[in-house]
Formats: structure tokens, sequence, C-alpha cells
């Protein structure tokens, strides 16, 4: 069993490494969320993190060997192209460890994230003004042993016993436990335009590969209305239906301009908005401004005449909606109502 270790061992066994553990070998499957609601942030046997917009890795630490690994598809080391984030976890005064994390990028000097994938380019991050972080949120293995059985508030511990509170590439999350504080706290981060939080039960064992209600994102939804314009090619079990509404609202110019694509729309749902689709069928593009890699996608499109409402997290600074999901059919509301609005946070036309 893991015990708090007054020296790093690693310091002593750095001449003779001991094999390896099977389990530093096999693929780790992240423990996932379920959707939350405001309501849940007051749980009281649930506690409360920030949720980061990054990529999920699993930080993988084998003496001085240290990987890490997209874990939704467990191809990408993403420290070859960061040997900074790649050296902060060499120095951790384990000799092998798992841990779970978000590969974050934020503004150079803030704490604000900024939606960006880990395998963007040096020129990319360059041109956004942002560095790399590791914010490392859960520790499933610390040498030899699993820490997967016990319960959410042990792990915490542990890993704040790993990771150092002056690491500049490295953070674990804030843990907040009392309800009143968690209230605040979410208020706090729905101010400053944050995602949300993850309310995670206290007892609550890592369940790798599963999604259950011990762990919950609540995020600060907002809702629009949009009109419908085409759809996008959908794989797997969205083959014979679509994967997501093209979306669109009208500018100040009196063009539709492209705002996102919305999902959501499943199974008989999704069946029945494609007989919808397909009776509006068009073969030119209704609107302006569609990225070309969304171009590319497109199985067709349709009249701008149907108007939905969709939720959504922000704006990007050039309008397109964040997570865009839809929610119900507005009949109500003609296509000429539907007009691009200012966010707070955007800038938009």
């Amino acid at each position: 069993m893991y015990r708090k270790q007054q020296q790093p061992s690693y310091k002593q066994n750095r001449r003779k490494k001991p094999p390896i553990p099977i389990q530093y070998t096999q693929p780790i499957k992240p423990m996932l969320c379920q959707d939350g609601t405001r309501a849940d942030v007051k749980a009281p046997t649930k506690r409360q993190q920030r949720k980061f917009d990054g990529t999920r890795t699993a930080v993988i630490k084998d003496f001085d060997d240290v990987s890490l690994i997209g874990s939704r598809k467990w191809v990408n080391d993403y420290g070859r192209n960061h040997p900074e984030l790649v050296e902060a976890v060499r120095k951790l005064p384990v000799d092998r460890c798992i841990l779970d994390a978000e590969f974050t990028f934020f503004k150079k000097g803030t704490d604000r994230d900024v939606p960006l994938t880990a395998l963007a380019t040096q020129a990319k991050i360059d041109e956004m003004g942002v560095e790399a972080k590791l914010v490392i949120f859960d520790v499933l293995y610390v040498d030899n042993d699993s820490v997967e059985h016990l319960g959410f508030d042990d792990r915490d511990e542990i890993l704040r016993n790993i990771i150092p509170k002056d690491t500049k590439y490295l953070m674990v999350p804030k843990t907040v436990k009392n309800v009143k504080q968690k209230e605040q706290h979410f208020q706090e981060l729905e101010k400053r335009k944050f995602e949300g939080v993850v309310e995670k039960e206290a007892d609550s064992p890592y369940r790798q590969g599963e999604r259950t209600p011990e762990w919950l994102k609540v995020k600060n939804w907002k809702s629009d209305e949009a009109i419908v314009c085409g759809c996008i090619r959908g794989n797997g079990k969205n083959s014979s239906t679509f994967g997501s509404l093209i979306i669109a609202q009208k500018g100040k110019d009196g063009k539709l301009h492209y705002i996102g694509k919305a999902a959501g729309l499943k199974g008989f749902e999704a069946q029945q908005m494609l007989k919808k689709l397909n009776a509006t069928n068009v073969l030119k593009s209704p609107l302006v401004g569609v990225p070309s890699d969304v171009a590319g996608e497109v199985q067709q499109w349709c009249s701008p005449k149907m108007v939905i409402e969709v939720k959504y997290l922000n704006r990007t600074e050039n309008g397109l909606l964040r997570m865009p999901d839809f929610l119900r059919e507005r009949p109500d509301k003609k296509p000429s109502e539907v007009t691009l609005k200012p966010d707070a946070d955007a800038n938009i036309l």
C-alpha cells in the first residue's frame, strides 16, 4: 500500500531500475463524467473541482522515462513536443506513477484556459500567446501500488503529496468540500465565464472506462436560436442519419453566417429531422463563412427555413458557438428573427 515517503526513493534506485509492473505497460481508460445540473452543486457528499478545457492525458512516470499519452485513443505522446512538461513530471518525488490529467493551454500569466488541442503546432501556440500545463486531478498508481480502490478524498490527498505546490508546469485543481463554499466557487467561475465544475463523490473509487453519476460535470450553459442550413455526415450508429446540424445566424450584412455544428439528435429524433432536411434539400450552401474542414464533411444543404434552440458554452472571438447541442425546434420563431448577438466575452458581427 502507498505510504508517504520522507525522501524520493528514485534517488536510491537510479542505478538499478527494477522490472516494470504490468499495469505500466497497458492502456489506461479514463473514468468519465455524466452530465449534472446546477442542483448537484449542493450535494453534501460530493467534492467540487473546476473543469478545464484541454486534452485528456495519462501521465506515466517510470523513473526517468515519462510519457504523456492521449488517453482517449492511446495514440499520441504529447511529451515529444513539450519537454518542459516531461521534465517537470520526471522530478516528481516517486519512482513510478500513473496520473490522470488534462493537457491544457493557458493565456500566459493567467489562469484562463484556452480551447486548443494538445497537438497544436508551436506556431499556433506562439500566435495565441499561450503556454501548456498539466492539470493533474487524479492518481491511479504509485510505484507498485494501485490506489484506484481508494475513495476520491484519499486519492486527492496522495496526489497533493506527490505534486509540489510551486511547480510551474504542473497543477492540481482546488478541491472544495463545503456546500456553501461550493456554491460560492461555482458562482465565481460562472462570473468569470469559465466552463464549469466537476462534482466527485468523496468515497468513489476510480472506475476505469466507466461513466457513472459518481462524477458529474456541471457547465455554465447559455442558449440561443439558430437556423438549420444542412447537416454533416454521421459515423457508426449515426451513419444512417447524420452526425450534426449545420447552424447559422443572420449578420448585420443580411447574410447567414456559419456559427457551428449542433449535436444531440439521435435515434428516432434524428430520423424525423432527416426527413425534414430532405424535404427542403438544396444543392448550394445558403450561408457564408463555412470552414473548409466542415465543408468537406457536408452530407447535404437545406433551405434555411427551420429555427431551433441550442445550448452552448460560449462564443469564440469570431462568433462560433462552442459545443452547441440541439434542445428543440422553435416553430414560433422566423429565420429573419435569428440574428447574431454580441456576447460580453466575444467580438462578432
